[in-house]
């Protein structure tokens, strides 16, 4: 059976889908099961729980839970199993794990960090409680210190309260518009179609494909964001323990240290923004890397914009 027999959908994500071997080990598990288990599915395949529901999630056409949580296969799901099956690929020889080296678990984790938002997905408490932590803590060191941010940049505020909780939640709207424009764009998979509505089947298919998963994104964005407030999190022990962190303004030095704190808070995001869109925007790691690069370079250009301007 060719790849083009399957009919809802194109040729081209099918091949983005299924080109990685656990996805396909998942397919070819779930169907000689019948129905799985989470937990009897990571084992088998000896994978990380983060790992495994990142990639339940690309292959959510294919893959649905019945009532009691265990993993089944779509109709669709059902004929690219049967490709997979037909075409010779055998599922005792995919289901062979091939572990990575203990370095590369690690690197994975810290550029990569898949685990952090699996259970922030999977747990609605769990997201409501650690969103609305995260919205509380940076919303009072920003007032504390004056500070609001701009994208993946901190700035000097004014001292209105109502102001910089404004424009804080502001750049959440904003960072949430530009990781979903950029990933719809970036992600290729738009221009595989021809003609409105299958484009916004697409553009469904990457983002906005119902109401409870954007809130679910936007909210895991709220703690994905909050290494940011590393900075402002510097200036207030700086001020309330008089710890002299930083220089004072117009000081030698602050302008290069106040941007060496920047440039450590950035770093640690970029990691979790990355986990996010490629967990959230169902994109491979390298892909959701230059849509959160590309944010980087627009904030970083605005910030330069801004600097000129005063």
């Amino acid at each position: 059976m060719p790849l083009g027999s399957i009919d809802s959908t194109s040729e081209d994500e099918l091949v983005w889908l299924l080109r990685h071997k656990t996805r396909r080990r998942i397919i070819l598990a779930i169907g000689d099961a019948g129905k799985i288990s989470a937990t009897t599915l990571r084992d088998m395949l000896k994978i990380s729980t983060g790992s495994l529901y990142y990639n339940l999630r690309q292959l959510k056409d294919f893959v649905r839970q019945d009532e009691d949580r265990n993993y089944t296969l779509t109709e669709e799901g059902e004929r690219v199993y049967r490709v997979l099956k037909e075409g010779g690929v055998l599922s005792l020889d995919l289901l062979k794990p091939k572990p990575p080296s203990r370095f590369m678990k690690l690197l994975t984790n810290m550029f990569f960090p898949i685990w952090l938002f699996s259970p922030l997905y999977e747990s609605t408490g769990l997201r409501v409680i650690t969103s609305t932590l995260s919205i509380m803590v940076s919303i009072l060191l920003l007032i504390y210190t004056r500070t609001t941010p701009l994208i993946l940049h901190i700035y000097e505020s004014s001292t209105n309260i109502f102001e910089i909780v404004a424009k804080y939640l502001g750049n959440l709207v904003i960072m949430y518009l530009l990781l979903t424009f950029i990933s719809i764009l970036i992600s290729g998979r738009l221009f595989h179609y021809k003609g409105v509505g299958k484009t916004m089947d697409s553009i469904k298919s990457i983002a906005l494909s119902s109401l409870n998963e954007e809130l679910k994104f936007f909210s895991s964005l709220i703690i994905a964001i909050i290494p940011m407030i590393f900075y402002p999190g510097l200036l207030a022990l700086n001020r309330f323990f008089n710890l002299h962190l930083l220089p004072e303004p117009g000081k030698p030095g602050y302008y290069q240290i106040r941007d060496l704190y920047m440039i450590i808070a950035q770093s640690i995001s970029l990691p979790f923004l990355i986990a996010l869109t490629a967990y959230g925007r169902r994109l491979s790691g390298t892909t959701a890397a230059i849509v959160v690069l590309l944010i980087y370079f627009i904030s970083h250009v605005i910030s330069q914009l801004l600097m000129i301007s005063f």
